[in-house]
């Protein structure tokens, strides 16, 4: 065989091998139905993810793990709220794709009267249950005499919740909701929303220092995100999931958390 022949074999042989997508690994917590194993694409944060990586040609795959190991894992790529892992870990790039709003909730049962947030503004009165991890400012509660008490599972404290162990939770509204209706779907117009006005909070992919093409990454999955939004296939997803309860201003709140988040690493 001359040379001429082998280059042309070889070519052929080359440009036969498909083209490798880059793989990306995210790690989230069970949080329906934001992220979840057992629901179609995962969930609404989940289903975005893949739209975004579609769009740039990604192969994303989203591990599911406790709470607490997420927290500990200082080396690996994270979905989720990115003041929960931060004061833990650096990271090379962090992509609002999302955002979420919080409330407190209370079974009615278990109260002498309806709370309301003229009430709230002396927490001293109510043991309050949060999600370990979510509360930063421990210092803050301990020092007005506020007690409450934390849980790896949104579970757990809502069950304390219906049993009178605790007075209030602090959740994401989605997320509260589609527990109390997993939990006591007959009890569930008995448990009621106290809505936090300017509670807005962002749900990002962040990217670890460690991750291989960080750079390159963070560029696709930025432009993945720009174009299903343009398309309106983002806005579909938010329609499916949130049905009536779309947040009006959901674009103004992704960009602001987007400007927020901005910060140039690869200098």
């Amino acid at each position: 065989m001359n040379i001429l022949r082998f280059l042309q074999l070889t070519l052929l042989l080359l440009l036969s091998i498909p083209c490798r997508s880059e793989e990306v690994i995210l790690d989230t917590n069970e949080s329906p139905p934001f992220w979840s194993k057992d629901l179609p694409f995962q969930g609404l944060g989940g289903e975005i993810v893949q739209a975004i990586s579609a769009a740039t040609d990604l192969k994303t795959t989203i591990n599911f793990l406790p709470l607490k190991r997420l927290r500990e894992n200082t080396h690996n790529n994270d979905l989720g709220n990115p003041l929960f892992y931060m004061t833990n870990q650096d990271f090379s790039a962090i992509i609002p794709i999302a955002s979420y709003r919080v409330s407190f909730f209370y079974y009615q049962p278990k109260q002498d009267k309806t709370i309301t947030l003229d009430l709230l503004r002396n927490l001293q009165h109510f043991k309050i249950g949060v999600l370990e991890g979510t509360l930063t400012k421990h210092s803050y509660f301990a020092q007005n005499n506020i007690s409450f008490e934390t849980s790896y599972s949104q579970t757990s404290l809502f069950k304390k919740l219906k049993h009178g162990r605790i007075d209030l939770v602090l959740a994401v509204d989605l997320v509260a909701i589609n527990t109390i209706n997993q939990l006591f779907p007959k009890q569930a117009q008995k448990f009621k929303q106290i809505k936090l006005p300017n509670s807005e909070s962002p749900i990002a992919i962040m990217i670890a220092d460690e991750q291989v093409n960080a750079s390159s990454i963070t560029e696709k999955y930025q432009l993945g995100l720009q174009k299903i939004i343009e398309s309106g296939q983002y806005l579909q997803i938010l329609k499916k999931h949130y049905k009536n309860h779309l947040p009006e201003d959901w674009l103004s709140k992704l960009q602001r958390f987007k400007q927020l988040y901005t910060f140039d690493t690869y200098e």
